[in-house]
């Protein structure tokens, strides 16, 4: 392998609501659309096979700058990540030219979602729509511009299609959206797949505000296949998140939570997958703890790029020294003597690198005027959950 290598390109194909086809989820590359073209024809198009050249010769292509930024500041990238965990995946002769085999699926098939979550955007979330007027001048002044509304690209016969052509060499279908367990077309996606169910595990990213959705039971239908794993969305603790991720109630979530894992016992993992953002900066050893000791969760990290006023990185350097003292005592009462507490150590660390390595204080003042937007759209007040925020506010 060259430094540059990842696996993705070889086992990976993603997709966005738009019906984007991308090689992964954090590629700024698209391969094509569905509108345009079949999973077959983006496998093996011009895009995809550049992009396995550069990875192959040693070369950092500029698509792939989130795992590049991350790995130059010494925390572990998805690329580093998934080239350990997955690496029983990797094909023994990796070429610009593959079969047209794909182990993992990636489905993004809509922006249905039932929350309005501060670190999204309507491209990802219907309900945000309601906001979106009020707010869309901040985004277009970075060069961001939103037409879209809802996103049902992926709702044809010839998806499902493509779908089943690829099954039998599917290992892992990853669902996320929108939120998956909202969107018809992900049932009837499941359905399709069932007759392959013992070879496949299917993993969510979702909120797990449902577990049944008009006439699908989704804990019937996990159970009929090889493995069920969860990251949930989640931002924090219960007050946290649920100011965060608006129209959240993080009680529903944990009542959720035990009921899967009661009814699919040894066919569920998961973890509490938590979005970095400037507004959980203070609380993220508060977050960890209800992950820990009441969702009983391993921890999982994400950093809200986009928009950069919301990056953790804009924040006040007064404030990022108080974070990074409750960090540093924080991880001094937990010993990394097992995996849970060793996750805990590598993303408290990786998120602390992050925030202190971005100078952006020059969105500061924007993020500021933007939270205060939407507080006053949805009827809550910053400084109740982020008291620290009360000198700026």
């Amino acid at each position: 392998m060259t430094d540059t290598f990842c696996m993705m390109p070889f086992t990976h194909l993603s997709t966005r609501p738009n019906g984007d086809i991308t090689p992964c989820c954090r590629s700024r590359d698209t391969l094509g659309n569905i509108q345009d073209m079949t999973f077959e024809q983006a496998w093996n198009g011009e895009r995809q096979q550049k992009l396995r050249e550069d990875l192959l010769s040693g070369v950092r292509n500029e698509f792939c700058y989130q795992c590049w930024d991350l790995e130059d500041q010494g925390s572990i990238s998805m690329r580093q990540a998934h080239n350990v965990s997955r690496k029983n995946m990797i094909p023994k002769n990796c070429a610009k030219i593959m079969p047209f085999e794909v182990p993992v699926l990636e489905l993004k098939m809509s922006n249905l979602c039932n929350f309005r979550c501060r670190t999204c955007k309507p491209d990802l979330s219907t309900t945000w729509l309601k906001d979106w007027d009020k707010v869309k001048h901040e985004y277009e002044s970075i060069g961001v511009i939103n037409e879209i509304e809802k996103q049902t690209k992926f709702n044809n016969d010839q998806f499902i299609e493509d779908i089943v052509k690829l099954a039998p060499t599917m290992q892992i279908v990853e669902f996320a959206g929108g939120e998956p367990l909202m969107d018809p077309l992900h049932y009837k996606v499941l359905e399709a797949l069932e007759p392959f169910g013992d070879k496949i595990s299917v993993k969510y990213s979702t909120n797990l505000s449902k577990i049944k959705f008009g006439k699908f039971d989704t804990i019937a239908s996990w159970s009929k296949f090889k493995g069920v794993d969860i990251s949930l969305s989640i931002d924090g603790y219960p007050a946290l998140n649920d100011y965060i991720r608006t129209e959240a109630d993080t009680s529903v979530l944990a009542q959720n939570l035990r009921e899967v894992k009661s009814a699919l016992g040894n066919k569920y993992k998961g973890r509490a997958a938590l979005c970095y953002s400037a507004w959980n900066v203070m609380g993220l050893p508060e977050s960890y703890d209800y992950f820990q000791h009441v969702l009983d969760t391993p921890v999982h990290g994400n950093i809200a790029w986009d928009p950069i006023f919301i990056n953790p990185g804009v924040l006040p350097q007064e404030i990022k020294q108080l974070a990074t003292k409750k960090y540093i005592d924080y991880l001094e009462k937990i010993p990394a003597n097992n995996e849970r507490n060793k996750r805990i150590h590598r993303f408290m660390n990786q998120n602390m690198n992050f925030m202190n390595s971005k100078d952006k204080k020059q969105y500061f003042e924007q993020f500021l005027r933007f939270t205060r937007t939407l507080d006053e759209s949805r009827g809550t007040n910053v400084v109740d959950v982020i008291p620290e925020l009360a000198p700026y506010v």
